[in-house]
């Protein structure tokens, strides 16, 4: 990518150049022509620049989604689901059974656990 601007940056500077060459000429159709050029590659370059800023926020996303180190979250299957309380089990915690609550910081999913004994 960052090869490409660099291509686009050259084919600016070409282009300038050719307008500063056209100075001397009077072909107007010439000179409409290369001021056209010059506004369609600056376009192309500020989309690239767009491309390569959305690579970079998805690449991140992507490596925080690939390093996380929760469970398997049922419904998106990313390793975001965490625990995010335990308590007793209202009817079983006399004998030791406890409730976990998971929540998805992925997908927001959310569901709880009987944890036996």
């Amino acid at each position: 990518m960052a090869d490409l601007v660099t291509t686009v940056s050259t084919a600016i500077s070409l282009a300038t150049r050719l307008r500063e060459i056209s100075k001397n000429i009077e072909d107007a159709e010439f000179k409409n022509l290369l001021a056209d050029l010059n506004l369609e590659l600056a376009d192309a370059k500020m989309k690239m620049a767009v491309l390569i800023s959305e690579n970079a926020e998805m690449k991140a996303k992507l490596d925080s989604l690939t390093s996380a180190t929760g469970e398997p979250c049922p419904k998106c299957n990313n390793r975001t689901f965490q625990i995010v309380s335990t308590r007793a089990h209202p009817t079983f915690g006399d004998m030791g059974a406890k409730e976990r609550e998971y929540k998805c910081s992925g997908c927001g999913f959310e569901e709880s656990k009987l944890i036996k004994p």
